[in-house]
């Protein structure tokens, strides 16, 4: 019988117009499971459908009217040549070389060989051990790394995450001289770069919070950090006045100084990564807006109120500032323009600290008062449908009704009011 399926494949072989027959034959089996189902031929050629047509005994015209050619068709007329007691499933195997496999079976290959290649991975990286576990589940983060499992690069990135992760610093030391350090490359591990981002992927499952890793910039610079690694720690900073730091358990003398004469320091993540304590030179409670033109007008009203200006959207510095403030048991207030942006803003400092931060002049009454005339694009608008906080439910509502936002600066005289009436309440304790 074996000679009989090699002297089968042997003649279709020979015979001119089977190819892509047997090839959608082939993917056909691969689909189904078994022999059975059809295969259009509409667009075969001319020679291809003359070849068919000689095989079933029937024209080119009968052939392209049924427009397919079933695979049990196929296989009962093969029984009635001398090829008698061959299956289709044998004369596809022989005349391609190889034993035909169904999508079922090539998965669970697959899946075998990628298991195979975990272990050989977790024998060869045991440090990386826990993150091979994370990719082997295909969370939707690790796709684009199942992608490159195969490839020479991932081989080499694996070695040189393995020397990342043993050579992490103990104390805090710049991303690009770890990357000199570690690999020769001082841009080794930007987040430009595929190593980069399998950096930034291997600390997160490392840290053990679950989700996807962070890509917004200051929630990357914020997990580096947490393994001593700094991005930036020069322009990334935050403006504050009439705050102290300490150090070691002594005032910090820059601080120290800026405290007493009511200066404003820009404070960048280098001198915020030298201090151990930062509080209020006065008080509990401390006032933050995102504006540094509404930021320096309140300290020309109120020179000696305790303010931090965050310059728009929040970086690391910032972050690093008001978590600091909180350790101390500050209440910190913070006002924010009255558009989607602001307000998201806003959202996201209140999950961050949850009742040790207030909303501040930022009620349904606040909104009215700043007088809102920018008109906001639709855009914006649905921005705004994604702001879900209960305590800016109504101004939300409002907002989406006159379609226009509002801003600080309109509220200049209402926020001095409120830091003034803080410092007399206090005073009166």
């Amino acid at each position: 019988m074996k000679m009989l399926v090699e002297e089968a494949a042997h003649y279709f072989k020979t015979s001119t117009g089977f190819l892509r027959l047997f090839e959608q034959f082939r993917n056909k089996y691969a689909s189904l499971g078994k022999i059975g189902g059809s295969v259009s031929v509409q667009s075969f050629k001319d020679d291809e459908l003359y070849a068919i047509a000689r095989f079933f005994g029937d024209d080119v015209a009968t052939i392209r009217l049924k427009k397919t050619v079933t695979l049990r068709a196929f296989e009962k007329k093969l029984q009635t040549t001398k090829f008698e007691g061959v299956t289709l499933l044998e004369l596809l195997e022989a005349y391609f070389g190889e034993t035909l496999v169904t999508k079922q079976e090539a998965l669970v290959q697959l899946e075998g060989q990628r298991a195979e290649r975990f272990r050989e991975l977790a024998l060869t990286y045991p440090q990386l051990g826990y993150w091979f576990t994370h990719i082997e589940q295909k969370s939707a983060d690790t796709h684009w790394i199942n992608r490159m499992l195969g490839s020479e690069e991932f081989e080499v990135s694996c070695r040189q995450l393995t020397q990342a992760l043993d050579g992490l610093p103990l104390d805090y030391e710049r991303l690009p001289v770890f990357g000199q350090r570690i690999v020769g490359n001082p841009h080794a591990f930007d987040r430009t770069n595929d190593l980069g981002r399998l950096l930034i992927h291997a600390l997160h499952v490392k840290r053990g919070q679950g989700g996807p890793p962070p890509s917004d910039t200051e929630r990357v610079n914020e997990l580096l950090l947490e393994y001593n690694l700094l991005r930036d720690d020069i322009t990334n900073y935050v403006s504050c006045a009439n705050l102290s730091a300490d150090s070691k358990g002594v005032e910090h003398a820059m601080w120290q100084g800026a405290r007493a004469t009511h200066s404003v320091l820009n404070v960048p993540m280098r001198e915020l990564l030298n201090v151990d304590r930062i509080y209020p030179s006065h008080g509990k409670t401390v006032w933050i807006v995102e504006n540094s033109g509404v930021f320096s007008s309140l300290l020309d009203d109120v020179p000696n109120a305790p303010l931090v200006c965050t310059h728009g959207q929040f970086k690391l510095a910032a972050y690093r500032l008001l978590d600091a403030l909180v350790s101390s048991g500050c209440q910190l207030k913070y006002a924010g323009d009255f558009d989607p942006e602001g307000l998201q803003m806003a959202v996201r400092l209140k999950e961050r600290y949850g009742d040790k931060l207030d909303y501040w002049c930022m009620d349904l009454e606040s909104y009215v008062a700043s007088e809102p005339s920018v008109e906001m694009s639709a855009e914006r608008l649905v921005k705004l449908t994604r702001v879900t906080a209960v305590e800016l439910e109504d101004v939300v509502e409002e907002m989406k009704v006159r379609r226009r936002a509002g801003y600080q600066e309109a509220l200049m005289e209402t926020m001095v009011r409120s830091i003034a009436a803080e410092k007399i309440l206090k005073n009166c304790r």
